[in-house]
């Protein structure tokens, strides 16, 4: 069934790419942000996507990029040093590939969890979801999932010596890292072995590489923390945080606010599955942190507006949305037709820019 994954994740970027080009070349004005932003990769290559190519040319200096983590821009790097392919070409091929290795990774842990219509199942609502799009853009959305996916099936199966090198990268890519160590730890604790507890630990090791090196470029171990507050980030109370998007959004009348808070209760209701439902004991706890460990860290940090992004790294839920799904056939009717036309409609206001993805 994996090559069903592999037609899935083909079939999903081309039509992202040929609607981001329809969209960029056919509705009008789309800020073009850099010179690299040719099309048809236009509409795939802005926002974010700006600081991961600049550090991968330049490195870390003092200003907002000190906010993204090194992984990706270095293969980005090293992508377009081998290949001599442009910048575009090179940060969306490491995106793109590291997507399609995430999903064959989410695939493998469902299967080895639960079974295989479930893996498969929750491979297709991630790609139909709402959000997924972004996982065609030149973020580190796709590559994290990828060494998060992995990381979970090899301390399954306690092949420690591969789950500890993923576990220092995924440290090395985003700031999720850090969801990444309580359901470790849990493991480690029940299996009492020093190579899960290696694994626990191999998040922050990657982590720490990544505050040494700020450390030595800006003088600042912490300057990723700091830089939040480029984009309104600042200390909070996650019920407080939440809470703060609706008031908002009656104070300002802006949707995204909204969306925002709904998104949130939306992704953090598909634990309930989890918590309740028998199939899910084995790894419910581990499921839970982690979950909880994404949504917390944008919750602290008062910074909601791309929480739908950030849940895709949250793909235990999507184990959970394809059990009711099987369940469900109406839910599931309902699903396959409606997530992917809210996705067409996210996408088309990300590729115009006019949201933030």
């Amino acid at each position: 069934m994996w090559r069903r994954v592999v037609v899935l994740w083909v079939a999903s970027r081309a039509a992202t790419v040929l609607l981001g080009w329809l969209i960029s070349t056919r509705l009008g004005w789309h800020k073009a942000l850099e010179p690299w932003q040719h099309q048809p990769w236009t509409a795939l290559t802005g926002w974010d996507s700006v600081y991961y190519i600049r550090i991968a040319h330049d490195g870390y200096a003092a200003g907002p990029r000190v906010a993204f983590f090194p992984l990706y821009p270095l293969l980005i790097h090293v992508w377009e040093t081998v290949t001599t392919q442009g910048d575009a070409v090179a940060a969306l091929a490491v995106s793109n590939i590291a997507t399609l290795i995430g999903f064959l990774g989410i695939y493998v842990l469902g299967r080895d969890r639960l079974s295989p219509q479930h893996a498969w199942r929750a491979v297709l609502y991630l790609v139909l979801s709402p959000y997924a799009f972004a996982l065609t853009l030149a973020y580190s959305e796709g590559l994290f999932i990828a060494l998060a996916s992995w990381l979970f099936v090899f301390s399954d199966r306690r092949r420690h010596l591969y789950a500890v090198p993923l576990g220092i990268l995924a440290g090395l890519t985003r700031v999720n890292g850090l969801a990444l160590i309580a359901p470790l730890v849990l493991v480690a604790w029940r299996e009492r072995s020093a190579g899960a507890w290696l694994v626990a630990l191999s998040p922050a090791i990657g982590l720490a590489i990544h505050m040494a090196w700020l450390w030595h470029a800006v003088g600042d171990p912490l300057a990723f923390v700091h830089a939040q507050g480029h984009w309104g980030g600042h200390a909070s109370f996650p019920p407080l945080a939440l809470g703060e998007e609706f008031w908002q959004f009656a104070q300002t009348g802006r949707a995204i606010h909204l969306l925002s808070g709904l998104t949130v209760i939306v992704y953090l209701a598909l634990l309930i599955p989890i918590l309740k439902l028998r199939r899910f004991a084995a790894h419910r706890w581990e499921d839970t942190l982690y979950v909880g460990g994404i949504f917390l860290l944008p919750l602290l940090a008062g910074v909601l507006q791309s929480s739908g992004r950030f849940g895709l790294l949250a793909f235990p839920l999507f184990f959970a949305l394809a059990d009711l799904g099987m369940r469900k056939p109406s839910l599931h009717r309902g699903y396959v037709v409606f997530a992917p036309v809210v996705q067409v409609l996210a996408f088309g206001y990300v590729a115009l820019g006019y949201l933030v993805p």
